[in-house]
């Protein structure tokens, strides 16, 4: 669109130049158009043809593949928003009940959860919350192993409907690493990096 009317001003100029005759903008702009697409049926335009200026790239050019560090953050921070909502509430009661973590209160898993969000930063404190440990009681193994069963119900059923209806930057690389995410929650013990360095 600039060059054509780049050309269509040049097209001015040269008329201009060649007959004095004081002519009303939109008339011009008429005439030259018409004649433009004439003298193109018949012979060649005799305009010069100008380089245009090169656009400076962006200061700051956005990553597609977004940080890993960041996915990790945000599905974490995904995984106890929805551990610790409404929606959740039929899927943790079945998984007590199946599982027979019946000395387990709902509420009290949604507090410990709530609790645990603002922590999680990178893949060591997310795992922190899936990995059962020596020192922790019985309690605190039923929860990270009901939070763990939540999160792949997250990840299988409500991570896509998250991805494209929040406010992510980078929607296509949190959609790439969905099923990195379910490995890594199935496998806790083995999660320790999200990319592989080597592509």
């Amino acid at each position: 669109m600039r060059l054509l009317k780049r050309k269509i001003q040049l097209r001015k100029d040269s008329l201009k130049e060649d007959v004095d005759l004081d002519f009303d903008d939109t008339i011009t702009t008429e005439l030259c158009s018409t004649e433009i697409t004439n003298s193109d049926l018949s012979s060649p335009p005799a305009i010069q043809e100008y380089l245009l200026p090169m656009r400076k790239p962006r200061s700051k050019p956005s990553c597609p593949e977004g940080n890993s560090k960041n996915i990790v953050k945000n599905y974490g921070k995904a995984l106890c928003s929805f551990a610790s909502s409404v929606t959740a509430v039929p899927y943790i009661e079945n998984i007590i009940s199946n599982r027979s973590f019946l000395y387990i209160k709902r509420d009290s898993f949604m507090d410990y959860i709530k609790d645990k969000k603002e922590g999680i930063h990178s893949i060591e404190s997310l795992r922190r919350l899936l990995v059962e440990n020596t020192d922790d009681n019985k309690e605190i193994r039923a929860y990270k192993k009901l939070f763990q069963e939540i999160s792949i119900i997250f990840l299988k059923y409500f991570s896509v409907n998250w991805i494209f209806g929040g406010k992510l930057m980078h929607k296509n690389a949190h959609l790439k690493f969905r099923f990195k995410m379910l490995r890594r929650v199935q496998n806790p013990e083995h999660f320790t990096y999200l990319k592989t360095l080597v592509k």
